[in-house]
């Protein structure tokens, strides 16, 4: 008879080694999806006082939500995901400020246009928006704001 414990070990042992490799993407899931919460939150509530609907009321309800989500998002990032050791944090972070600007434009647009152009249900397109909004930000992150981990 096989010992359980005996082939445990080795699965055990490939999920540390799997988990370990891929720790940068599964920390920044975990941070984008933290993230997205910020500004999902935001946006729930500033959609009580403000409509979507009105063109100027939807990109005021998805800046804002995004301003919130960025004040998060930076150290939650360098501490976190990207471990970052960079003694520059002035310039790093006005470096991830504006990779967060391209893609809060991009948001903000993609918003309008799904909501206000297609007629899509706000949170639908929230949800199809965020998705992308999140992959471009690890891509602009990874490439340009922090490339090296000891800078």
């Amino acid at each position: 008879m096989v010992n359980q414990n005996a082939m445990e070990k080795p699965l055990m042992q490939k999920v540390k080694t799997m988990v370990w490799m891929h720790r940068e993407l599964l920390v920044y899931g975990v941070v984008g999806a933290l993230t997205t919460a910020v500004s999902w939150i935001a946006s729930f509530v500033l959609k009580l006082f403000l409509n979507d609907q009105i063109l100027w009321q939807n990109a005021s309800i998805n800046a804002l939500s995004w301003i919130s989500a960025i004040a998060f998002a930076y150290p939650a990032n360098r501490k976190y995901v990207f471990e970052s050791r960079n003694s520059k944090i002035l310039q790093e972070c006005a470096e991830f400020t504006g990779s967060r600007i391209a893609t809060g434009i991009l948001e903000v647009g993609l918003m309008s246009v799904a909501v206000n152009a297609l007629s899509i249900d706000f949170w639908a397109s929230k949800l199809i928006v965020s998705i992308v909004v999140v992959i471009a930000n690890y891509i602009l992150s990874k490439l340009l704001v922090f490339k090296e981990k000891n800078n």
